[in-house]
């Protein structure tokens, strides 16, 4: 048998067998359906209450309350990050 054909039949026995490795793997790292549900609407709960947040400190800054603002906006950014990173993870984990 020349090298040709060895090549040619390690390839044919291979084939099958990475074929049934990557149909084993397809469902590893997926979430639940319900978990990624908690997860998307977690995102949706924090990207609200960040926009509340911001209407907030608009007000507190027309109002002269300057510090009270800043804490406002810091919040806000504060849940606006969680929403990015619940996001992340449902794109990451549940997305198939």
């Amino acid at each position: 048998m020349n090298k040709f054909s060895a090549i040619f039949c390690l390839l044919i026995l291979l084939i099958p067998i990475s074929g049934w490795a990557n149909s084993e793997e397809s469902d590893i790292g997926f979430w639940k359906s319900e978990d990624c549900k908690k997860v998307s609407e977690a995102a949706g709960f924090f990207i609200y209450t960040s926009g509340e947040l911001l209407k907030t400190a608009d007000k507190e800054r027309r109002a002269g309350n300057e510090k009270e603002s800043e804490k406002s906006y810091a919040a806000a950014l504060f849940f606006s990050e969680l929403s990015e990173n619940a996001a992340k993870n449902f794109e990451a984990f549940c997305k198939k």
